[in-house]
């Protein structure tokens, strides 16, 4: 095995995040290690030489590692803001239909009383605050990339992702709490309904799971 590829098995040992992300990353560094060691050997130098050469110019495999995982929980952090930004507006909305459509009104399970007004007002506005916490970390995360002095980029993005993912895990407990405490049937009041709702539970585990585990291999 060549030390360039050692190199990058090296690297791909080290490395977790989306596959796509990781294999552009890893044929970025051979590329680069590959061209480099092509200039030591037009200079003369034997080919286990100017790999060896191009490996030493390159880095550290630890201190690269770290900066590429870094770039990965960027990445994947910006899929998951996007999915916010997309995912929870399209549930609410696809919810509400089906309600509309399916179940009719309200007022047929009678007025509920106004705290419930106001909890489900709080709902929605943690529901529509989510989405605008994931789009304003989108645009943080476009400014630091254009900032090289400034503060890392995969940390800061990683806070909007943390806020916006924890802001629509509230909406959804105040939804299901609030209407659960005042009749558990408002929860089902039909099968389109219960299936969304079902569907934006497991949409915010896998968000929050996503989440989490990149925190935890970073």
């Amino acid at each position: 095995m060549s030390a360039i590829e050692a190199y990058v098995g090296d690297l791909d040992g080290r490395l977790s995040g989306p596959a796509g992300a990781k294999t552009d990353l890893l044929t970025e560094a051979k590329d680069g290690l590959t061209d480099a060691a092509e200039g030591y050997r037009a200079g003369g130098f034997e080919e286990a030489e100017a790999e060896r050469r191009a490996v030493a110019d390159f880095g550290p495999v630890d201190l690269i590692a770290r900066d590429y995982q870094a770039e990965l929980g960027l990445r994947r952090d910006i899929r998951v803001l996007w999915e916010l930004i997309v995912g929870v507006p399209l549930l609410i909305l696809a919810w509400d239909l089906a309600r509309v459509f399916s179940s009719g009104g309200w007022s047929r399970l009678g007025e509920p009383p106004s705290w419930y007004h106001r909890a489900i007002g709080t709902a929605d506005i943690l529901a529509a605050l989510s989405p605008g916490v994931a789009i304003a970390g989108l645009i943080v995360a476009r400014l630091l990339s254009r900032r090289p002095d400034g503060p890392p980029a995969a940390r800061v993005v990683s806070w909007f992702l943390a806020g916006a993912v924890v802001l629509n895990l509230l909406a959804v407990a105040t939804y299901g709490g609030a209407t659960g405490l005042l009749e558990p049937a408002r929860l089902i009041v039909s099968v389109p309904c219960a299936a969304l709702s079902g569907t934006w539970i497991l949409f915010s585990t896998r968000l929050t799971v996503v989440a989490r585990s990149w925190r935890t291999t970073a």
